[in-house]
């Protein structure tokens, strides 16, 4: 039977990434059992822990729901990142495997296996990467140039892929379902079907909606605003900030990707003209519209 702390840490598991990933209740759901599966030991010992794909629009969250899980679960540092678009010339076993003068880029550090294998743009990835993509899932064993076996039975292994984003755009009015039905069906046309068929979980991402992007661009501004007050700079928020940041971050085919590094240089490049211009980074943000940038403004007195 599994210790009480490992049922509390996965019980909180859910609401841990529905805390911090906007818009995706749906898969949320999912991908969480994938862990807890996983973490209670009724995967299949000769498989991986757990399997998935996420698919859908690009700036989703698909990436960040596999790190966010990891970290919750593992700790940081128990995740191998691998994108898959590096790898779509011929020499591309070569580069993964390892060959007489490397050891691949599979090959891990001297220690544990990692905790969580994930491999992003699987679409874009040489044909015969698919190949070793299966080997992982099924038996769950991969054999190095240099004559080490990997073994994934222990870890979990995600899959990305932006396919189905073109589809998703261009049925901005259907309902949830017939998107989701779509992107299914053109990743059924681009990935071997016996790639599919060792992928028990195929999360389909939705699009973010303006009410989930605010939701969003509200989280990376608290977030910027604490981190720079921890760092010594004071800062309130005025109203139409959150507005000015969703204009100049949301990107319709990026999603919310560029959002957090808009947020972060906004903010920090008027922290750093009130510094040169005032010596103080602290004060109010507001928006100068003509200049499409924030200032600091004076900073106010303080509350009594």
């Amino acid at each position: 039977m599994p210790d009480a702390a490992l049922l509390e840490r996965l019980r909180g598991l859910e609401v841990h990434l529905r805390s911090r990933l906007r818009g995706q209740d749906h898969v949320i759901t999912r991908a969480a059992a994938v862990f807890t599966r996983g973490e209670l030991g009724l995967a299949r010992p000769d498989r991986p822990r757990g399997a998935f794909l996420a698919v859908g629009p690009t700036g989703t969250g698909k990436t960040e729901l596999v790190l966010l899980a990891a970290d919750y679960l593992f700790g940081p540092g128990h995740v191998r990142r691998l994108d898959l678009s590096e790898f779509q010339r011929d020499d591309a076993i070569e580069r993964l495997l390892g060959g007489p003068s490397d050891s691949g880029a599979l090959a891990c550090p001297a220690g544990p296996a990692p905790r969580v294998w994930l491999f992003d743009e699987i679409e874009k990835a040489n044909p015969k990467v698919l190949d070793l993509c299966i080997q992982i899932l099924d038996p769950g064993r991969l054999t190095l140039a240099s004559g080490h076996v990997i073994d994934f039975t222990g870890s979990y292994v995600a899959f990305t892929s932006n396919l189905g984003a073109a589809e998703a755009m261009r049925m901005s009015r259907a309902n949830p379902v017939s998107v989701e039905q779509a992107i299914l069906r053109r990743v059924a046309e681009v990935l071997r079907p016996e790639l599919l068929a060792r992928i028990p979980d195929q999360l389909v991402f939705a699009r973010l909606t303006p009410a989930v992007q605010r939701e969003i661009a509200n989280l990376h501004l608290a977030a910027e605003v604490t981190r720079l007050g921890a760092a010594g700079f004071d800062l309130q928020v005025s109203g139409d900030v959150l507005e000015f940041l969703i204009r100049e971050g949301f990107h319709p085919q990026l999603g919310a990707r560029p959002l957090r590094q808009t947020v972060e240089r906004h903010l920090q490049d008027a922290v750093v003209r009130s510094l040169l211009t005032r010596g103080t980074g602290s004060g109010r943000i507001s928006t100068v519209h003509e200049f499409r940038r924030l200032d600091v403004d004076v900073a106010q007195e303080p509350k009594r």
